[in-house]
């Protein structure tokens, strides 16, 4: 599964969540931090970083176990996501917050959890998700996270991801 939003949406949060039902949820961010200790040194290796954290994301999802939850905005790893999309049966949920809710959010939340953690960060990534990602990313389900609390989000996510896993492909036709 793959949670798709803007920084504040409540990737985390909703990813939490699921690890609470029996999904598997890590959260790369962190692993990214304690990695290159801050964003602004991620960004100054990216062209590097970013297929390292790629590599150990596969790694991760190939271990066996319940179903694989990963986060993203969807604008860096684009190009992962459709790889990933053509990898495995992939659910997308988009998160959506607005710009003030998402803002409130980075605001109030701990510090050195996220590489978004500075409000005046935002408006650019939340802009760049909003005109970017929202129009163009095909996702499965819109969750508006200001309206649905984590706990509800992640049972409707836990139980799409668990009824997709029950789905058998139809047999296929015999052949002549």
């Amino acid at each position: 599964m793959v949670l798709l939003g803007a920084p504040g949406s409540g990737k985390t949060t909703v990813g939490e969540e699921l690890a609470r039902r029996g999904l598997r949820w890590r959260e790369w961010e962190l692993w990214m931090l304690e990695r290159w200790g801050s964003r602004q040194a991620f960004l100054a290796v990216k062209a590097e970083a970013l297929p390292e954290l790629h590599r150990a994301i596969r790694a991760w999802i190939a271990e066996p176990g319940p179903p694989a939850t990963i986060e993203s905005t969807g604008l860096s790893d684009a190009a992962f996501l459709d790889a990933l999309a053509g990898e495995h049966r992939c659910l997308v949920a988009r998160l959506d917050v607005s710009y003030d809710e998402a803002l409130a959010r980075v605001t109030s939340r701990a510090r050195g959890r996220h590489l978004g953690d500075d409000p005046g960060g935002l408006r650019p990534v939340w802009q760049a998700f909003d005109q970017v990602v929202v129009p163009a990313r095909p996702v499965d389900l819109v969750i508006d996270t200001a309206r649905m609390p984590p706990p509800h989000a992640a049972a409707l996510l836990a139980g799409m991801v668990r009824r997709r896993a029950r789905r058998r492909p139809a047999p296929a036709a015999p052949r002549r």
